[in-house]
């Protein structure tokens, strides 16, 4: 469940306009600019925009906090000096502006490829984005459907003002918000939900329905990853109010005191879950104090049909972690979703270890990883789709809702199946953390899900199975009969649920997943 990123690759130019002739480095607003430094000791949103600017460049590697220290002033004074400003250790605008300016320049951002063009949304999706800002008082240059400097900055600033995560890159994420923001409840709100979920794992209606039935407006953001959700809700900032771990990360977040226990006599949709799945979520959540079920998946193999070779069986672990079988596949592109907490206990079944046995399981895991080191690539969970879908790879390990998303966008080329020989069986939970501030608005959003006819359209949209025992009446034939979305019986029994890992495995599953990752 790591990443369900429906993503559209970027249009960075058109009728020959590239997005710097288009937009030129023009940063800021329409205002004229303050030369005015931040003072020292006093939190600034300059300082703290600075901050982490700096830190995307290396030269700060302390955590934003909009407070000038001398680590901060002392990253001003190295980029000063680097790139011929008059030395400083103060912000301002000129700073900032010419801090942007370097990384327009060296971190792709000019061809719309920082981190990975396919982040952004279409030419059409970057000009609809474009008004929105602007509808909002954000200067995001010429509505022309190109992605430069002004977009980017117009863009960080709109996430900023959410308290969200900052990448000024126009994602689906951020257009969905932008659309609620300037339709939503707005200013009319009589309260506010703040959502941390997995990227593209939502219908965009339900969260403007909600809105509309409530008068509750949402704030959603996302995390890469339970470790990234771990670092979002421990590194202070706004808190939020609903969050999605994978069940098998709830333990361990409410040993650290992240996560609060749920007021369940609050919820009256509680009746709709299935009693099979929630018995399953107890695997991890004994008490089902902490924790309800989301959307539940398989962890298994997917491939496109065009691509792979005939007369082979493509249901089997061996043919991703066995080197041997691994090379015939490499001319075509076989790899693994970049998510090691669901990678590993899968190479260490197929290393022999059928039950998680710490010890055993991440040797086992460890040597299976290190023979198909340089044959197998991991796949970043925001392009796993694209990739399998436009034949980047023809092989690969990953989650059954994004195999599902894939088929969609392949036109039925690509296959899913749970391995004849063992996959992972995981859910995705709801929970609220232990510092939420709007707990009333928490309870009221995931009573919301738990209705059938809501959590329906979601499974409908991002191709997974939900726990609802009503919901099937609502769900679209094609996704509910889909085995990729409910496997068969056999097929669920073969998969195992997805270990509960202790901190010092994910420490060691780090250390594996790094070597693996050179």
């Amino acid at each position: 469940m790591k990443f369900r990123t429906i993503a559209l690759l970027a249009a960075i130019s058109i009728g020959g306009i590239t997005a710097s002739q288009a937009q030129g480095f023009v940063f800021g607003t329409d205002k004229a600019p303050t030369e005015a430094a931040a003072p020292a000791g006093v939190r600034n949103a300059k300082v703290e925009t600075a901050q982490r600017l700096l830190t995307r460049l290396g030269l700060l590697r302390e955590a934003p906090t909009g407070l000038l220290t001398p680590a901060t002033q002392e990253a001003i004074r190295i980029f000063s000096s680097r790139n011929g400003l008059a030395p400083s250790t103060q912000v301002t605008d000129t700073l900032l502006n010419a801090i942007r300016r370097v990384i327009w320049t060296t971190q792709n951002w000019s061809s719309g490829n920082y981190k990975g063009r396919e982040k952004l949304v279409d030419a059409a999706g970057l000009r609809e984005a474009q008004l929105l800002l602007g509808k909002l008082g954000f200067n995001a240059g010429p509505l022309d459907g190109t992605f430069g400097p002004q977009t980017q900055v117009a863009t960080e600033a709109f996430q900023e003002s959410q308290a969200v995560t900052v990448d000024g890159l126009i994602t689906a994420t951020v257009l969905m918000n932008l659309r609620r923001a300037v339709n939503g409840v707005g200013a009319k709100a009589k309260g506010t939900v703040r959502l941390l979920n997995w990227p593209d794992y939502i219908e965009p209606s339900v969260l403007q329905d909600f809105e509309k039935e409530t008068g509750v407006r949402v704030i959603y953001d996302i995390f890469a990853g339970n470790d990234d959700l771990v670092n979002k809700l421990g590194a202070g900032g706004t808190p939020y109010d609903v969050v999605f771990p994978t069940a098998n990360a709830v333990p361990a977040m409410a040993a650290k005191g992240l996560l609060g226990k749920l007021d369940k006599a609050s919820l009256k949709n509680l009746g709709n879950i299935d009693p099979r799945v929630d018995a399953t979520l107890r695997s991890w959540d004994k008490d089902g104090a902490y924790s309800l079920p989301y959307m539940w998946y398989t962890v298994g193999i997917a491939w496109n049909t065009k691509l792979a070779p005939k007369g082979i069986a493509m249901d089997t672990l061996v043919n991703v972690f066995d080197p041997e079988m691994a090379r015939r596949f490499q001319s075509c592109g076989v790899g693994v979703v970049d998510s090691a907490s669901d990678v590993v206990p899968l190479a260490a079944m197929a290393g022999g270890v059928a039950k998680w046995d710490s010890k055993k399981s991440l040797a086992a895991a460890a040597k299976v990883l290190d023979g198909i080191n340089g044959v197998v690539k991991i796949i970043p969970t925001d392009q796993f789709i694209d990739a399998l879908a436009k034949g980047q790879i023809c092989l690969a390990i990953g989650f059954s809702g994004d195999a599902v998303q894939a088929q969609t966008k392949g036109r039925g080329t690509v296959e899913y199946r749970v391995p004849s020989d063992g996959g992972l069986l995981a859910i995705d939970a709801m929970a609220v953390p232990a510092n939420a501030k709007n707990k009333r608005e928490a309870h009221l959003f995931i009573d919301y899900i738990l209705r059938p006819q809501v959590i329906a359209k979601i499974s409908n949209t991002v191709g997974y199975a939900n726990a609802n025992l009503k919901a099937g009446e609502f769900m679209s034939d094609s996704v509910k009969s889909n085995p990729a979305v409910v496997p068969s019986t056999a097929a669920l029994s073969r998969s195992s649920p997805i270990p509960i890992l202790s901190e010092q495995d994910q420490q060691e599953i780090a250390r594996i997943w790094a070597r693996f990752a050179k």
